[in-house]
């Protein structure tokens, strides 16, 4: 643990990662600053709180006399790293360290650490509710919601985290250590914040810099760059993935779990445990690989057989991904609004067998290329409504390979997708894009999508 008290901490944006983080610096008796470079309401009502704590609080800018004497500065995920405050610490050599660092200096408990471009919140969602089931008393947060450092208080009636964390959260890792490291896969994402995808592998690669001996890795076999992680780590390896792996020369491999036709199988321990995919509620092949994750780390901690068969039956799945919110007159309509990236919609659209998608897309691009995704949607769908800033980026990558128009605003985008739809056909939102040049995050997005489709159902019925 970390002694903070006394020291001048400085934190770099206001959201609700800095929010926490502030309080937690202050509830460990540092001198806490705080700089957003935003000024919405949010942002002034999280500021009003702080003040009255004691805490400083800069908001609409960032200035190099607010950070004058800081010892240390914590960084909010997605603060870009060309932002005054990071680019000054780097200057004058003060140390810069991420939210789930911080709030790991005050953690006792075992940590299961989730990342990927892909599946981190099913995975660490459902890795949660096996955990809880089998009776363990556990604590689900950071990406997917709580911050780490809003959970520190409740350390001590726990005894585990499962912790859902982005390239954002590990680039600036020191002492983190997960006691099970997952890296489920890594696709296109973030470019607009890392440079490459070089370095923004290097930053999920980050999940296992301090792992030992007696930690787990578990690792996607299927993707080659997560592979060769296998051979990196010092903790013991299991791989997944949708073919039966030998250990890939790795020294340390501990155990694995692949598919047998409809069977997940997992070996661990030497010990076999076998699981009838047909009984699960959630769907698509993407999420066989998200449950023989799950098993892999049930089993590091001891879950017995029947739990963890129990618990995977019960799973309905998450909002917001590829959640079917209703059927009108024939047509589906499929909320995935949390696919933010091209490998999600893959995903997706991969779940169907005919070309019977109206596919919704667009929002923010974050440096993604669309064309790989493009004979797919040449298969499976056969008209596209274009939303937001990448609408035009999407339809010149996609050419002529589908219809497409750009709807001039969500509700119109709605409304389109309805009227071109037949009998027996889907209207998917599965965006590719961050959401925030239109709503406040992909819940809310997906939340506008579900009242807009029940507003169609409504005037039906009138």
């Amino acid at each position: 643990m970390e002694n903070i008290s006394n020291k001048k901490i400085g934190i770099v944006g206001l959201g609700i990662s800095g929010f926490a983080a502030a309080l937690l610096a202050k509830k460990k008796k540092a001198d806490v600053y705080i700089s957003e470079a935003g000024k919405g309401k949010k942002v002034q009502d999280y500021a009003a709180i702080l003040r009255k704590k004691g805490i400083k609080v800069e908001i609409g800018g960032h200035s190099e006399a607010f950070f004058q004497g800081v010892d240390s500065i914590i960084t909010s995920p997605g603060v870009k790293n060309k932002a005054m405050p990071l680019v000054w610490a780097k200057k004058n050599n003060i140390p810069i360290v991420s939210e789930i660092e911080f709030a790991s200096w005050f953690c006792p408990l075992p940590i299961i650490a989730i990342t990927g471009s892909n599946g981190k919140t099913t995975v660490t969602t459902l890795i949660g509710k096996v955990l809880k089931d089998s009776g363990k008393r556990v604590i689900v947060c950071g990406n997917i919601g709580n911050p780490f450092s809003a959970e520190v208080s409740r350390f001590k009636q726990a005894d585990v985290v499962v912790l859902e964390v982005s390239s954002f959260q590990l680039e600036y890792i020191q002492s983190f250590r997960p006691k099970v490291s997952i890296i489920l896969n890594v696709t296109q994402n973030h470019l607009d914040h890392h440079n490459s995808m070089s370095e923004y592998f290097k930053a999920k690669a980050q999940i296992i810099k301090n792992q030992k001996k007696t930690d787990f890795t578990i690792l996607n076999s299927g993707d080659s760059r997560v592979r060769k992680i296998g051979k990196q780590t010092k903790a013991k390896v299991l791989f997944f993935g949708k073919k039966k792996k030998n250990s890939e020369c790795v020294v340390n491999f501990f155990g694995q779990s692949w598919l047998q036709g409809q069977i997940i199988v997992s070996e661990f321990k030497k010990k076999k445990y076998k699981f009838n995919s047909a009984e699960l509620k959630i769907k698509g092949t993407h999420n066989l690989e998200n449950v023989m994750v799950v098993i892999l780390a049930a089993k590091t901690q001891g879950v017995k057989n029947k739990s963890i068969t129990d618990s995977l039956r019960q799973f309905d799945g998450l909002e917001h991904r590829c959640e079917r919110i209703k059927n009108i007159r024939g047509v589906n309509f499929i909320n995935d609004s949390k696919s933010t990236t091209v490998d999600a919609t893959r995903k997706a659209l991969s779940m169907f067998s005919r070309k019977d998608v109206i596919l919704i897309c667009g929002g923010r691009d974050k440096g993604s290329n669309f064309i790989p995704i493009r004979q797919l949607v040449g298969k499976k769908v056969f008209r596209v409504v274009l939303i937001g800033e990448a609408a035009d980026k999407i339809k010149k990558a996609w050419g002529n390979i589908v219809p497409m128009q750009v709807a001039p605003d969500f509700t119109s985008a709605v409304k389109s997708a309805y009227e071109q739809a037949r009998d027996g056909d889907s209207v998917l939102l599965s965006p590719m894009c961050a959401s925030f040049d239109m709503f406040k995050s992909f819940e809310h997005r997906g939340d506008v999508f579900r009242k807009e489709v029940l507003k169609i159902d409504r005037k039906l019925k009138k």
